[in-house]
């Protein structure tokens, strides 16, 4: 299943986002295996999220929905509308990450 990038549209394997990118930061292998044990929120705490933004992520409040990533031109703008529907699926479907990815898919957000 893909999720798309709110800014540039490039489409990012939901698998890959919750299970691999993590590794391509710079925490060690146990650091990286203990963070998949979080929820979904603990996830993205500010230590973690500027992991990710060294690597030209920026996702709302799962790491399925992704704001920017490092796909995007200098110059790419989130679309508000996406923004706003996503943050607002976050919200309806809380730590259901399995639902949020399935509804993400469903309507190409």
């Amino acid at each position: 299943m893909d999720v798309y990038c709110s800014s540039c549209r490039e489409p990012w394997d939901i698998h890959h986002l919750r299970h691999d990118e993590i590794y391509e930061t710079n925490l060690t292998a146990e650091e990286a295996e203990a963070w998949q044990s979080l929820s979904p929120t603990q996830q993205l705490i500010d230590r973690y999220r500027k992991k990710f933004r060294t690597l030209g992520w920026e996702f709302g409040s799962t790491v399925i929905n992704v704001i920017r990533c490092p796909a995007c031109p200098k110059n790419a703008t989130p679309d508000p509308e996406h923004v706003a529907i996503k943050a607002a699926l976050d919200d309806m479907l809380g730590d259901d990450v399995d639902g949020l990815a399935v509804t993400f898919e469903d309507y190409h957000l």
